[in-house]
């Protein structure tokens, strides 16, 4: 796999190489706050600066503000500017990142460094001024560890004209390079030294040094001081005493060169080590009694044997002449032509054959001249991966298959247009895996054309990756056959923070742990294929707002105004004729979109959005969802919030932002329909009426019916949910669910070294009763520790379960232990932010199927409150046997995309009496599958209050039917009376009650019979046996919190439809104001205000003569009679 060989090779030999190449070339300390730092690459050769930091000492002290270079790569000559972020539009617009390593002033030290080493240094470091008010620009461009203010010429403090850009003569700054080591008899001991640059070089303050016998440490040979070696030219250091001739007209100088057979010898420019022969520390005897003569041209601070040929004891002949044979003063202006194949260059494996990346050969010692057509022009830099140049093609293809007939050119675009032919000349290189021609010449030579190819797969391609590999650099098409499939939307790419989107070959991809146990062959092997199966589209210029230039409708259109846009990309959909070119960067080959998409680019086929989640309606509709940090303290003018990080500015970041993200959560609650839900991620400020969740329960329930109206789960004395910023709640309907508890549990939360803890977020466990059955319902609505966060067992995350597994654990089996002492059918729901088969979940459901010897471990230093838990992490060795519903109706359903891999993060647990009772479960996939444009916080996502990306993770619903699946009514027949009476059918109401009882006063802690007056009911003057009527009693307040409700209901039979009343048992209520809500076949026909004043005294059931004993009087005539007028 191409990936696992550029980074065992870059990681191995490229990060030194750059050590002498990357300064400081600018650096204006203006008014005000303009003031910015240029970092340039003065090598011959791209540099990658992961490791590298610029830093800043102010007033002489340490380094204390930084920022880091991790990601940028710089071509040779190219320039990353640091700029302030207050600086003045002109400055900015020259800036690559803004950063506070810029709060510098004329007495302020700022350094390159090199994982902590001092690569480059502008500023005593002593507190003295240097730069006050003035703009300092380099003139010579050798790095400096100690400052030396001579290399630089002071110009207006507010001239920045020279910003993004740096002169390093005509072919780039050259390097002094060692190219040619003799240790030959007696003292005959030489080192060659040439200059492959255009220009003379100053070896001032260069040095030869030795590595003696195996040390670490240099000791000085021979100082270069006062030599200059012309451009392309070679200068041969002798030995005082040694026996050497060499040819007319080759420059030499003798010295003290005592280096022996044990010896690494090493080239330097001031501190820093430009080149060496010899690994460090050397093996004895490693280059006695040999002559070595350079492969290439090109310096390594690390020893390669590779890039060296040995040759006989005392062979001379080659010294004065590069390589041993080249001409040490060829031509430099040679006319080129034509003299090879791009597909020559690029050959028919990972890498160009004539470079060799596994051994630290990143470029080859040749130059070619390649003929193609520009088929894509990158007219500006893209972040550090892509440089300025363009794609080029051959006009002829070489037809064979397993070859590229296209290649990246970096070089300078002016004045180039796509189909222009060109003629390229420059070595091959391996940038990081993807093979370019860093251009030392390019010349227009016409027009051409070249047609996209359609990207196919053949026999002999092992893995999907070199499939992509053969079409590298290459303009090519996706047709709907090569079947890539979106994993991600359009969406915010972490790595090189643009937009981009995310296509995997065959499937959209799964996280490994999502089918696999953590850790296991099987798991390793399926993040494998993701890697190998993935393409990242992207455009030409970065994208920082979520609009792709390729899709220019994208977000945009909403042709029959159903409020929303039909141009979407969803996970899973297919491309379909998506047409490009083929880089790679960041490990990933990415497409770079040519011709513009529209809404027939992406196939659904089955892959649809749903307007509401398919599941089979039941007795109770349960419901999980993360809002996604909904906060109205900062932009909704709610409650202060406790919990929340002074400068913390999370959720919704202006008061748009907030209208849309209610409006969208709103409209996707709405549809969801469920009688309970548990919510995550809403503000932990409160439960009053300007609190966040009571707010977005307000607002849910202005448009819905009275009956469908929710309350939200409270208790006495309950202000705020646990110590984070964030809580959990539960909504539900009263008119279908009574509300008996509800209790707070703290999760174990850990005590790091500084002695902060990492909490997680308080399960909220409310108890419900039904209208139709006895039993309670106990609902634990949880949110783990995120993946994101960080813990005391983090020290890897080889098994991919990232941040605070363990403590996730921890969280699993306290809540099973809690779970297991409460009485009742059990349901546990929430972001427990664990995939499918990682530990929590494991420990929740059960473990048949894990690995033999499979062990799962708490975390260590827990607390709950303040009382510690574990001391040390514990082995769990149970499984409390909950059942994952959703693995067992859908498997390979999912609700998150985690960079872009889907799976299971959000669940609902039942207990095992429920799992029968189950008759549909499903995954709502109305946010994660959607692009991250549609959301609240983009412009585009504004425009529609649709439920699409009304968050992050989709919503996971239960329908539950606790005598099984209901059954379909029969159309009602009106019935013969001496016949007995079915369900369905119709019964004729009275106009008023007929002999109803006394009504019963409430009382609290009993049973009383509350009566209802069925002929209230307006829709029809009949009612149909079987029909039901439900009661809610509550005590929600006007922030519809509810610490108490019972829900109670009564199926019709013919005898109190014929009476036009009934009695509903009413038990378990506390003394208060309660609002009493009646329906009857889900309309309200009836809302009340009721008082509840006095407990019972015995706690025994009221009585009243009731509908059983006036039936028992009355007989059954009365109703026959009615039924024969």
């Amino acid at each position: 796999m191409k990936k696992s060989l550029i980074a065992i090779a870059v990681g191995a030999v490229i990060a030194p190489m750059a050590n002498a190449n990357i300064i400081i070339s600018e650096i204006t300390e203006g008014s005000g706050s303009n003031k910015a730092i240029e970092i340039a690459n003065i090598g011959s050769s791209s540099a990658t600066l992961d490791g590298y930091t610029v830093d800043l000492a102010p007033n002489g002290g340490d380094w204390n503000s930084s920022q880091s270079l991790d990601g940028v790569t710089l071509a040779s000559g190219q320039t990353y500017v640091i700029v302030n972020a207050s600086a003045d539009a002109e400055l900015k617009g020259k800036g690559d990142v803004e950063s506070t390593v810029t709060y510098f002033n004329g007495n302020d030290a700022v350094a390159v460094r090199n994982n902590g080493s001092v690569v480059d240094i502008v500023g005593a470091g002593d507190g003295s001024k240097f730069n006050e008010n003035v703009t300092l620009r380099r003139t010579d461009m050798s790095p400096s560890t100690t400052y030396d203010a001579d290399k630089f010429e002071v110009v207006d403090m507010n001239d920045w004209s020279d910003f993004g850009k740096v002169e390093l003569g005509g072919g780039g700054a050259g390097e002094v390079v060692i190219t040619e080591y003799v240790e030959g008899s007696s003292n005959n001991k030489a080192v060659e030294l040439y200059n492959n640059g255009s220009e003379d070089i100053d070896l001032t303050g260069y040095k030869l040094v030795r590595y003696k016998d195996g040390d670490v440490s240099p000791l000085d040979m021979v100082s270069l001081d006062g030599q200059t070696l012309p451009a392309n030219s070679v200068l041969v250091v002798l030995h005082d005493s040694a026996d050497i001739t060499l040819d007319d007209g080759v420059s030499s100088i003798t010295g003290g060169l005592y280096h022996n057979g044990g010896d690494a010898v090493g080239l330097f420019n001031g501190d820093s080590l430009v080149d060496v022969v010899g690994a460090v520390p050397t093996e004895s005897g490693w280059g006695k009694d040999v002559t070595l003569q350079r492969n290439g041209t090109s310096p390594s601070a690390t020893y390669n044997e590779s890039d060296w040929t040995e040759l006989a004891k005392d062979t001379f002949d080659g010294l004065g002449k590069v390589n041993g044979s080249v001409d040490p003063d060829p031509d430099p202006d040679p006319d080129p032509s034509p003299d090879t194949l791009i597909s020559q260059l690029q050959g028919d494996s990972w890498a160009s054959p004539y470079t060799d990346p596994a051994n630290g050969k990143f470029i080859s010692d040749e130059t070619f001249t390649v003929e193609g057509v520009i088929t894509a022009i990158q007219s500006e830099a893209l972040d550090g991966d892509v440089a300025v140049g363009f794609y080029m093609q051959d006009e002829t293809p070489d037809s064979d298959p397993k070859t590229s007939d296209g290649i990246f050119v970096v070089g300078d675009v002016t004045g180039l247009s796509v189909g222009d032919k060109v003629q390229v000349t420059g070595p091959v290189e391996e940038n990081f895996g993807w093979t370019q021609i860093p251009a030392t010449a390019i010349k227009a030579v016409g027009t051409g054309s070249v047609s996209a190819v359609n990207l196919e797969q053949i026999a002999s391609d092992s893995e999907f990756d070199f499939t992509l590999e053969r079409h590298e650099g290459m303009l090519v098409n996706l047709t709907s056959s090569v079947d890539m499939r979106v994993s991600r939307s359009y969406s915010l790419d972490e790595g090189p923070q643009r937009y981009n989107l995310v296509l995997s070959q065959g499937k959209a991809s799964v996280h490994p742990n999502q089918v696999s146990f953590p850790g296991t062959d099987e798991a390793a092997k399926a993040a494998d294929c993701n890697d190998d199966a993935r393409l990242v589209v992207e455009s030409f210029k970065k994208d920082t707002v979520g609009d792709p230039a390729w899709y220019p409708d994208f977000a945009k259109t909403d042709i029959d105004q159903n409020g929303s846009t039909e141009d979407f990309i969803r996970v899973g959909d297919r491309a379909s004729n998506l047409q490009g070119v083929l880089g790679y960067s960041y490990s990933d080959y990415r497409f770079y979109v040519t011709e513009e998409a529209n809404n027939d680019t992406f196939i659904a086929r089955g892959n649809n959005r749903d307007l509401a989640p398919k599941v089979d309606a039941g007795d109770v509709r349960i419901a999980t969802f993360n809002a996604q940090e909904y906060f109205n303290s900062l932009q909704g003018g709610g409650e202060s919030n406790d919990f929340l990080a002074f400068d913390a500015t999370p959720g919704a970041q202006d008061s748009t932002q907030f209208d849309h993200q209610t409006a969208k959560l709103v409209a996707a609650l709405t549809a969801l329909d469920a009688d309970i839900v548990g919510l995550m991620e809403v503000e932990n400020n409160g439960f009053e009426e300007s609190s966040a969740i009571s707010y977005l329960v307000t607002q849910l329930n202005a448009d819905l019916p009275e009956a469908k109206q929710y309350n939200i789960a409270g208790s006495e004395g309950l202000t705020t949910v646990g110590e984070l910023a964030t809580a959990n709640f539960v909504i539900f309907r009263p008119s279908t669910v009574g509300l008996d508890s509800l209790q707070v549990i703290p999760m174990p939360k850990q005590e790091a070294e500084n002695g902060e803890f990492t909490t997680q977020h308080a399960a909220v466990v409310p108890v419900f009763s039904f209208k139709d059955r006895e039993d309670k319902l106990v609902v634990a609505v949880n949110h783990f520790a995120d993946k994101d966060q960080v813990c005391l067992e983090d020290t890897s995350d080889d098994d991919r379960q990232g941040g605070c597994e363990n403590l996730r654990v921890s969280a699993a089996d306290y809540l099973g232990k809690k779970l297991a002492e409460m009485e009742g059918e059990k349901v546990i729901l929430g972001s427990l932010n664990t995939f499918n088969n990682e530990d929590a979940i494991t420990v929740l459901t059960e473990r048949s199927g894990a690995p033999e010897n499979y062990e799962i471990k708490t975390a260590e230093k827990t607390f709950i409150g303040d009382e510690s838990l574990h001391e040390e992490g514990v082995v769990v060795a149970d499984s409390y046997g909950f059942e994952n519903v959703m693995e067992i109706v859908d498997p390979n359903s999912y609700n998150v995309v985690q960079g872009d891999e889907n799976g299971s993060l959000d669940y609902i647990l039942t207990s095992a009496g429920l799992k029968s009772k189950v008759i549909g479960a499903t995954h709502w996939n109305i946010n994660a599958g959607e692009s991250q444009t549609l959301d609240a916080k983009h412009e585009l996502g504004q425009a529609y209050s649709d439920s699409f990306r009304a968050a992050g993770h989709d919503p996971v619903v239960l329908s539950i039917a606790f005598a099984g699946k209901p059954i379909d009514p029969v159309d009602p027949v009106f019935p013969d009376p001496d016949q007995p009476v079915q369900p369905g059918t119709p019964v004729e109401l009275p106009d008023e009650p007929i002999n109803e009882p006394r009504p019963q006063a409430p009382i609290g802690g009993g049973t009383f019979n509350h009566f209802v007056d069925l002929t209230q009911y307006s829709d029809s003057a009949y009612l149909k046996v079987g029909d039901e009527v439900s009661v809610s009693f509550n005590n929600a307040t006007q922030a519809f919190v509810a610490t108490s409700s019972n829900v109670q209901k009564d199926v019709l039979d013919q005898f109190e439809i014929a009476l036009g009343w009934t009695e509903v048992p009413i038990s378990g209520l506390e003394v208060g104001d309660y609002t009493v809500t009646t329906a009857v076949e889900g309309k309200v026909i009836e809302t009340q205000q009721v008082s509840i004043t006095q407990m019972s005294d015995s706690g025994s059931d009221g009585g009243s003569f009731g509908l059983g004993g006036l039936l028992s009087l009355l007989g059954l005539g009365f109703l026959r009679r009615r039924f024969n007028k």
